[in-house]
């Protein structure tokens, strides 16, 4: 019995012994490829601080991005050559009813290379692009207009670049009824900007109205400071420039109904702002205030954030609003963005 029990346990501790995890080898594919895993991004420059790494951003600087398929691991330095095909983009929008798309001007950056190289034991590479004055000085630059058209014209160390199976002529690259197997060589790499204050806000504050000659009945004070910051009311600040940003603001008149009005805030190089009216004749505003990094202390999260300190006046037809505001920076609203172009 004591034999028949002994065996059992050998059995069983050589079958555990057994099923250990080897590494697992597999073969790459027949053949290796280099492509545009993205070809219609769209990449915001974020000025300023946020939660992912913006020092690249803070140079000016991006970096479009080539991908090597076809192999588990790469065992060689691959290196794609690249030019700018400005063509690609002609007659082309952003979406139906959308902009434009817009080569970008080739004084607005400098291609830092004319190669794309992904390293030995990596399946990506760049190349990095920089930007330059006349970009961040044009106004259209705050918004999708301007694409980066790179077409990958040779490579080594790879077998091939995919570069698709036209069905027609003359196939126009995006348009996929031109293709039966759709190219990949090519990307337009969309970027826009934003500055350092711009983001989402949580906004509280008093506001004083007083009622122009001599209407007292419109006099009144109110507070708006909810017991936890994160339940603030939400303010979208938008950039309008390097140095200025787009602040809307709604107040209640005395019957309760929303007045809706802009506000232009205009930065200096020590944070410090002015407060303006945005041009509208139906009010005038003036005031001053200045971005704290980390000014207000233990915040929502408790943690130190951000935060504008805004003292301003708006004067209307019937009444004038002294306010003293608040906002502290809830989060920059930057998130991935793709487009998909079509024939104008």
């Amino acid at each position: 019995m004591k034999n028949k029990i002994f065996l059992v346990v050998a059995v069983l501790f050589a079958l555990l012994t057994a099923c250990t995890n080897d590494d697992q080898n597999f073969d790459d594919y027949e053949y290796s490829a280099v492509y545009f895993a993205y070809q219609f991004p769209v990449r915001t420059i974020t000025l300023g601080e946020d939660i992912f790494d913006t020092s690249l951003d803070n140079e000016h600087k991006c970096k479009i991005m080539g991908t090597l398929g076809g192999v588990y691991k790469n065992d060689k330095e691959v290196t794609i050559d690249v030019s700018v095909a400005n063509s690609l983009t002609s007659n082309l929008l952003f979406s139906n009813g959308g902009d434009q798309i817009v080569a970008m001007p080739a004084n607005y950056y400098t291609l830092l290379s004319n190669k794309i190289v992904i390293p030995k034991g990596q399946i990506t590479g760049g190349v990095e692009v920089q930007l330059t004055d006349a970009f961040f000085a044009d106004p259209l630059a705050i918004k999708k207009t301007y694409v980066i058209p790179l077409q990958m014209t040779k490579v080594v160390n790879a077998d091939s670049i995919l570069s698709g199976k036209a069905l027609v002529a003359n196939p126009l690259r995006p348009l996929s009824s031109d293709w039966s197997i759709a190219p990949k060589d090519y990307v337009f790499y969309a970027i826009k900007y934003v500055n350092p204050w711009d983001g989402f806000y949580l906004r509280r504050g008093k506001d004083t109205f007083v009622g122009n000659n001599g209407n007292t009945a419109l006099n009144r004070v109110e507070t708006r400071h909810n017991t936890y910051v994160e339940k603030d009311q939400v303010n979208r600040i938008n950039t309008l420039s390097m140095k200025t940003i787009d602040f809307p603001v709604t107040i209640k008149d005395k019957a309760g109904a929303n007045i809706n009005f802009n506000l232009v805030l205009t930065f200096d190089d020590k944070d410090n702002c002015t407060i303006t009216g945005n041009n509208n004749s139906q009010f005038t505003a003036s005031g001053t205030g200045k971005f704290v990094r980390k000014g207000e202390k233990n915040s929502w999260g408790n943690k130190d954030r951000d935060a504008l300190y805004l003292d301003y006046k708006v004067n209307f037809q019937d009444f004038s609003v002294a306010t003293k505001d608040t906002l502290v920076l809830r989060d920059r609203g930057v998130t991935a963005e793709l487009f998909t172009p079509v024939v104008k």
